[in-house]
Order: C-alpha cells, then structure tokens, then sequence
C-alpha cells in the first residue's frame, strides 16, 4: 500500500486507487499519517477535527470516521494497519510507502552528494525527490492545524531541495538549464534570497550580464518596498563580483558546490591533503594566543571545537583526516582552532575552567568574522559547546556533538561512566610514563590499534599537540565536568554522533545527551572514538548525517530565553553592627545599600545589573565565576564602608522580559541568598560544577528544597578564589 500526501491526499493498493469516504475520514487518515507510526490520542483527534463541539458526540463521530477507514484498509486487504494503542490510534507505515518519506530520503542522499562535491549525483537524487511532488502538500485537506503545520514544513522541504538542485546544477555547468525555472521560483517567491543569487549567478554565466545586474536591481526594489532593508551581504558581494566581472564566477571550477560570496575570509575547500590551510591568531581578552584556521566558503559557518589533542598543522597532514575536515568546508566556511594548552596556541597560566576556556571560542569568532555559527564540539570540546549554545545562543546555528558526554563519571540519576575510572587512569598512567609512543591508539582508535604506521602517526600526534602534563592538568579539570543542568537550556538544533566501539565515551553518554536536549537528533553507528579517521567508522554515512542535519538547519529568531548566572546580593539586617563595632559611623554612600557603586562593580565583570534598590542588587552573568568573583567584590567594598553583605549565585534558564528577567532560576537564586549567612557568597550545585578548574575553592553547606519541597539542592560556601584572590575582569 502507498500514501501519498506531496499533493492531494492519495492511497492505492496493488496500483489502484484506494475508495476512502467522506471528507472527514480522509482527515483523519491525514492527522494519523502526519504522525505516522505514533500513537495519536482520541483527544487530539477530537480537538482537531471538531473543535467546539460537544464531547459526546464528538466521540461518537470519531468512531465512525474510524471504523470507515478501517473498512477502507480492509477491503484492501491492509486490516491490521490502524492498530488501537491507548490512549488513542497508530496508522503503521513502512518509510518506503510513504512518499514524503521517500522525498526526504533522496533530499537528504541528494545534500550528502553535494557537500561530498558529486554534483552529477546530487541533481540526480534531487530530481527524483522534487518528481515526487503531485501539487501543494495536503491540498484537499486544509482544516486541520496539524496538516496545515505539516503542509508547511514539507514546502519549506520542497524550497531547500529546490536550492540544492540549483546548486548541484550550477556546479555541473548546467546554468543555461537553470534560467527559466529561476525565473519562476524568484516570481513565485520573491523574498528567498537564495533563488535571486542563483539566477543571477545563472544570468552572468550565460553571458547575460545586464540581466544578472537587472535581476539584483528587481530583487533591491522588492525588498526595500516591502520589508525596508537591503539584500544581504552574500548578494551584495556577488553583485560586486558580477560588476567587476570576477573571474571566480566563471564556471565550476571557480568554486565548490554551494560556495558562498559573501567576503569574509577564506580558502578554497579543496587541494591536496597536505596542503594546509593559512593559519593565524586571535587574541583573548587574558591576553592568550589562539591559533586558527579558515578554509572552504559558504553562506554557513561551521566552527570545529577540538577535543584535549588537537594540532592545526598536524591535521592537514594526514589524507584521512584532512578529508575529513575537508568535507565539512563543502557544507559551510569551516574555522577551526587549537585551544589553549595544546597544538600551536599559547600555554594556558594554570588550570582553567569552562568559561575561561569559553573566551578560546569568542576570540576566534571575533578574528575569523563569525557572528553565527554551526558548533561542532568533539569529545571533550563538547561540554565547552553546550555551554556556549546555551548561553549565548543567538550566536549558535545549530550544535553537532560527537563522542561527547555531559559527564564522564557515574552519578545520582546519571547511569554512565562505569568504566570511566579505568579509563582516566590508563591515559594518566600513559601521560605519565609512555607519552609520545602512540599508545592512545589503544583508547582512541582501538580498532586500528595493531597497524605500526598507525601507531606511529599517533605517537607523533601526542608529541605534538599537548605536553604530558598539560595533558594531566587537563585531565583532572576533566573529571568534574558535569554540564548536565545546561541540557534543558538548549534550544538550538542539535545533532549527536556516537560511535559504538568508543571506550572514551561508550553509547550510554551520546544517548542520556540526546534524550535529555529537547528535539536532538540522535546518530549512533560502528566504529572508534576518533571521527576524524576514515578508517575509525563509516565515513560516508557520516558525512551524509552531518550533510542533511546542516542543510536543514536554518537561522532562528532571537533568543527569549538564555543560560545565566544570577547573583542577588543583600545587605544583612544588622548593617551597622560592623560600624560600631569599630567604633565609626558607616559611610552615607554605604548605607545607601550595595547599589550604590553596584553598577561598575558588575560592569567590571562582565555582567549586567537588572535592578538595585537600597538593600540589594539582581545582576547576571554570563559565567558564574564572573558573578563569584564580582559578588566578592561588592562584599569586600561593602565591607570596608562598615556593612555586611550576603550574596546567593545560582546558574539556570531565564526568561528575557525586556531589560529584566523572571523564571524559576530566578526565585533560586533569592533563595539561595536569604540561606546565605552575613558575609557569605553561597552557591547552587550548578555553580560549583561549572567553575571547574577555576582555582575557586567551596565548603559544603548542606541540602535544601529550594525549587520543590521534595526536591533539596546541595549549597556551597565560596571559602577561596583562587591564589590571586578577587580578579577584576575588564571587557
């Protein structure tokens, strides 16, 4: 049996046209093949095709809908299809009988194809997928909200297979093809940018200069019109190239498949493996040196956020993982970087905790002209990504995860790590005494263990790309990562790879990261912890996976909600008591609350003041070592003017509500401060796992329900920060 919904809802059996009934029975097989193979609930069937009426009666006209369509199924031989599954209706189909099932498959085999740089292929699969297509999807059914969403996205589906068409037959030198159909897409959708930039490119191929020139000047008129703004960047670049007749426009060969214009820095995706990429540097706020590198063009940039080994240079000379790497600059602008301590960056000056190590990811943003950015956090890279993705997310396209964990070690209510201590002990143990002969290989890439030329390439990699003991300073930071109360924050797409073989971070880690981030795609196949390695997996399903992930990410409206750390801050009751011990009067500014000088205290620390009143401030941060270490430095001042100060810190999901913020993070963080004794910076669990490595030493204080009656929430005491005390941040 086939169903067809790219169109009017259509299903035959054995060839033939299936007899369905009335209207509202097709609507009903629509809302189950919507949610095909998922239980849909009788009250969800109900609200969507009789909203309003009564229940009963509803109910009953429900039943007979169903029991038409089964009668329908039945009489083509097809009975067992719609299964009763409480609380409601399961419609079972196989993804081959399914046509927007099929049409996926071939988009995303065709964007697979076309970021591995087969143009021939990716038309190919891509003609097959958009022949699919009968009319508008789910034309004859309208009513429905869940079809009419449905109807939506299969569209949005049908554009970017469409944009992808046009990219692979550009690439093939096919433009002359291209024209006519571009001219109708740009008619028929005057605003995807896109579709312009592709006849235009089209045109100026053709020889049709002052078309193309035309074609720019239609779409500007357009959009000012209508919306009051410019083309984009990417047009306005190709514009200029079209204008000074750029001879990279001239044909395939002056680009890869979806090559972007949009004139920030970059090099071509291709060449040989041991070519490698310009590599400069970008400079912290700390004043450290972070080496990086910018290769391949497009209108996505994709930053690789590498793990605790990593090299530049060392990268670009081995075929399999310089392959790798330029696989991922077919699907975007790829800018890569080593972090601090390893490669060819700077040494760090000590331990280092995430959000230090956050300003390596800012830095390189900030110098390679990325305001946006696909982040792939690799192995330990990833808790530094989920970080970032949730605090800043405005600044996140999407977020790929490979071999990646929230936490290595067992934990209440975390079932992963059993062998992590195993684990961390043979790597320090090799760190130690056998640094620099390969045997990472062993944990790493166990499968390729035996090969001597392998093991020799590895043992020239640990050489390389970190020190034994930056290597065992960044394993104990290591250990007490524990990122997963960031989970709930993540609100970007987010993809998790996860290898089967990985004695790193084995199936249980990649699956708790996938069931616990809202939406996650999850991707688990064979193979060893090392992506980059060919022979480490299947290559090629990967780079199909990452392929259609990337291609159907598309930019998000800003953030309402954000990852942040509030500090609230007040003064005790007993504000004089301090003064009069001392035998002096507190200074009017003093008494005036910690507001008073609040303001550049948390500007100095990179932070925002939400409110301040006499007696408090509400402040939040990007990083909760920021708002430790400004919390200290409102109680010292407040301390020295003769008042006493307590101080709670808590990190968790806001809600932006204009300039202030609300949510349950919020009511925490009050909380947490009225338990804090005078002259105490106390701290939520969250805190104290994010900070460290950050040298801020924590004295425990007990449990306390601070969210949920029945839920108690172990609280720290800020006893240390670190050997140079207070440090006062400056942007």
């Amino acid at each position: 049996m086939d169903f067809g919904v790219l169109g009017p809802l259509e299903v035959t059996a054995g060839g033939r046209p299936a007899k369905l009934a009335g209207p509202r029975t097709r609507a009903v097989l629509a809302v189950l093949l919507v949610h095909a193979n998922q239980v849909v609930s009788s009250d969800r069937l109900i609200e969507e095709l009789w909203p309003g009426h009564p229940p009963q009666k509803a109910a009953d006209s429900l039943q007979v809908r169903l029991s038409e369509l089964r009668k329908a199924l039945r009489s083509a031989g097809e009975a067992d299809r719609l299964a009763t599954r409480p609380p409601g209706y399961m419609l079972q189909v196989a993804p081959r009988e399914l046509d927007a099932l099929r049409f996926e498959r071939l988009a995303a085999e065709g964007n697979a194809a076309l970021a591995s740089g087969d143009a021939a292929a990716a038309a190919q699969r891509l003609d097959q997928a958009l022949a699919l297509w009968r009319g508008p999807a789910l034309a004859d059914i309208d009513s429905v909200p869940s079809v009419r969403a449905e109807a939506g996205r299969l569209e949005e589906e049908r554009l970017a297979a469409l944009e992808s068409r046009g990219e692979a037959l550009l690439a093939c030198g096919r433009h002359r093809d291209l024209i006519a159909n571009l001219e109708a897409l740009t008619t028929a959708h005057p605003l995807r940018e896109r579709f312009w930039s592709q006849r235009m490119l089209a045109l100026y191929r053709a020889g049709r200069q002052a078309d193309a020139l035309r074609a720019y000047r239609e779409l500007r008129d357009i959009l000012v019109a209508e919306l009051a703004i410019e083309p984009g960047p990417e047009l306005r670049e190709l514009h200029a190239r079209i204008l000074r007749q750029d001879p990279v426009l001239d044909g395939p060969a002056g680009g890869s498949p979806g090559s972007g214009l949009d004139g920030r820095a970059g090099t071509p995706a291709g060449g040989d493996s041991g070519t490698v990429p310009p590599i400069r540097y970008a400079q912290t706020s700390d004043g450290i040196h972070i080496a990086y590198l910018v290769t391949g063009e497009g209108e996505r940039d994709i930053v690789f956020v590498p793990g605790l080994l990593s090299h530049l240079e060392l990268l670009w000379e081995d075929p399999q993982t310089a392959g790798f790497f330029r696989q991922l600059a077919t699907l975007g602008r790829l800018i890569m970087f080593d972090k601090r301590d390893t490669g060819l960056s700077d040494r760090a000056p000590g331990d280092m905790s995430l959000e230090e190590r956050m300003e390596d990811l800012r830095a390189v943003m900030r110098a390679a002209g990325s305001s946006r950015a696909v982040l792939f956090g690799y192995s330990e890279g990833a808790p530094m990504s989920l970080l970032f993705a949730a605090t800043h997310p405005g600044q996140v396209t999407a977020l790929i995860l490979g071999s990646a964990s929230a936490r290595w070690f067992p934990a209440l209510g975390y079932p992963c790590g059993q062998g992590t201590q195993e684990m961390f002990d043979a790597l320090e143990g090799i760190a130690a005494h056998r640094w620099g002969q390969g045997a990472t290989i062993e944990w790493y890439m166990q499968s390729r263990a035996g090969s001597a030329r392998m093991r020799e390439a590895f043992a020239r990699f640990e050489r390389m790309a970190i020190s034994p003991n930056s290597f065992l300073r960044m394993s104990r930071m290591i250990r007490d990562i524990d990122v997963r109360a960031v989970l709930p924050a993540i609100h970007v797409p987010t993809l998790v790879i996860q290898r089967l073989d990985d004695r790193i971070t084995p199936p249980c880690h990649g699956r708790y990261l996938a069931s616990h981030i809202a939406g996650a795609r999850y991707f688990e196949q064979p193979g060893d912890h090392s992506l980059r390695f060919a022979a480490s997996g299947n290559s090629e399903a990967l780079y199909a996976e990452i392929g259609g992930f990337i291609a159907q990410t598309s930019h998000r409206r800003d953030p309402d909600r954000v990852l942040a750390t509030i500090l609230h801050a007040t003064i005790t009751d007993d504000r004089t008591t301090m003064a009069d011990q001392q035998g002096q009067r507190a200074a009017p500014d003093a008494l005036a609350g910690p507001g008073w000088a609040a303001e550049d205290l948390v500007r100095s620390h990179r932070g925002r003041l939400v409110a301040s009143t006499a007696d408090a401030i509400l402040a939040t941060f990007d990083a909760p070592g920021q708002a430790i270490r400004c919390a200290a430095a409102v109680r010292d001042d407040a301390t020295a003017a003769g008042i006493q100060v307590r101080a709670g810190i808590h990190t968790g999901e806001v809600a932006l509500v204009g300039e202030d913020i609300a949510g349950p993070s919020v009511q925490i963080a009050d909380r947490v401060a009225a338990l804090a004794r005078p002259a105490e910076i106390l701290v939520s669990r969250t805190v104290k796992d994010l900070v460290t490595g950050s040298g801020i030493v924590f004295a425990e204080r007990g449990s306390y329900p601070l969210n949920d009656p029945a839920d108690e929430w172990p609280l720290f005491a800020v006893t240390g920060i670190g050997s140079g005390g207070v440090r006062r941040c400056t942007s």
